[in-house]
């Protein structure tokens, strides 16, 4: 998976689908912990730990990056309106 953080956007690229994101809609990010997630195809992520991302009114899907804190902080610099819940104990 890529994501890719340019023009005000989050894209995620897979080898099966793409979407974009713009991230002034992004409302909420939130660490989880669950292996397998059965969401119709929002589920961007390849790891037990990753981060829900809620955008728009409800609609969520979940990714997986690399350095976490990296691309939180680079989300958050675009749009501080961001509420982000971090557990670290997961």
């Amino acid at each position: 998976m890529t994501y890719i953080i340019e023009d005000k956007e989050l894209r995620i690229i897979t080898s099966l689908k793409s979407m974009s994101i713009k991230i002034n809609n992004i409302k909420k990010i939130k660490r989880v912990k669950e292996f397998l997630i059965s969401h119709k195809g929002r589920d961007f992520s390849a790891s037990y730990i990753k981060l829900r991302i809620t955008y728009d009114r409800s609609s969520y899907i979940y990714v997986s990056p690399d350095n976490e804190e990296k691309f939180v902080n680079t989300l958050s610099a675009i749009n501080p309106n961001i509420e982000y819940r971090g557990e670290r104990g997961l």
